[in-house]
Parts: structure tokens; C-alpha cells; sequence
């Protein structure tokens, strides 16, 4: 099922907050690598809020989704 016009907004917003946590925490340490960061937080978006299933009260769920992230370095 496709993401209705709000779900959509929703999701670039939480995009748009995530990439000023990055900035934020990047910043902070005075070290990092934006590009790498930046370039998978509209990805890492979708799957986790829209995409994943998963519960944060029962994180050993059977039926959970894995999320494996590697930036292939």
C-alpha cells in the first residue's frame, strides 16, 4: 500500500529532524563524515517509520523486521 499525502509529510519531516540531529552530532564531536550520514537518512526513514515492523517494548520479538546498515566501506 502506498503512503497517503500526510504519512508522506510525516515522513519528510522526521527526515528533515534527523538530518539536524546528524549535523548536531557531527558538529559536537568536531568530527565525521556528513555525506555518508546524510545520504541514507530518506532511506533509513521509510524503513523505520513507515516500512519496519518492530516493537520497542519487546525488542525480542520473533516477528520482528532486522535492519542490517552497511555503508560498504
Amino acid at each position: 500500500m502506498a503512503a497517503t499525502e500526510t504519512q508522506l509529510k510525516d515522513l519528510g519531516e522526521k527526515a528533515r529532524r534527523m538530518r539536524i540531529d546528524i549535523l548536531k552530532m557531527l558538529h559536537g564531536c568536531g568530527s565525521g563524515h556528513t555525506g555518508g550520514s546524510l545520504s541514507s537518512t530518506d532511506i533509513v526513514t521509510a524503513l523505520y517509520f513507515y516500512k519496519m515492523k518492530y516493537d520497542p517494548k519487546n525488542p525480542g520479538w520473533d516477528g520482528r523486521d532486522h535492519f542490517v546498515l552497511s555503508k560498504g566501506h
